[in-house]
């Protein structure tokens, strides 16, 4: 899987705000990145890209503009590199929205990858504390 700028995706972000007040469900924090990713459906039927939009230990979400048919629960890989580091993960689609993106929760990682992930969340989380 290539890692190139795509001009596909430039352009604001357009994942909405409600103004409603919801719970938050989520025990980890998320944080703001701007990755292009490559997710591949595990079993081959399909391969998009997108923009990684916000990570956190659990998982990201991905905006894309393709009409995705996949089903919650899904599992795929993906590839992006965010701040100098190439990640390449397992996960499970959690929120699909066709020509907007989806949710990811990121499957049980090999060592290296864990490492990599956590040393990338603390330095989001000390850019976003300082």
């Amino acid at each position: 899987m290539a890692l190139e700028a795509d001009a596909e995706f430039d352009g604001p972000e357009r994942r909405g705000v409600t103004g409603q007040a919801l719970v938050e469900r989520r025990q980890h924090p998320r944080y703001a990145v701007d990755a292009v990713a490559e997710v591949l459906v595990l079993d081959g039927s399909v391969l998009f890209r997108g923009r990684v939009l916000d990570i956190s230990a659990a998982g990201c979400y991905i905006e894309t503009q393709a009409r995705l048919r996949m089903r919650q629960r899904t599992p795929v890989e993906m590839v992006f590199r965010v701040k100098d580091r190439v990640l390449r993960v397992q996960a499970t689609s959690r929120m699909v929205r066709p020509g907007m993106g989806a949710g990811f929760q990121f499957a049980v990682m090999n060592e290296r990858m864990r490492d990599e992930l956590d040393a990338l969340i603390a330095e989001l989380s000390s850019t976003a504390e300082g």
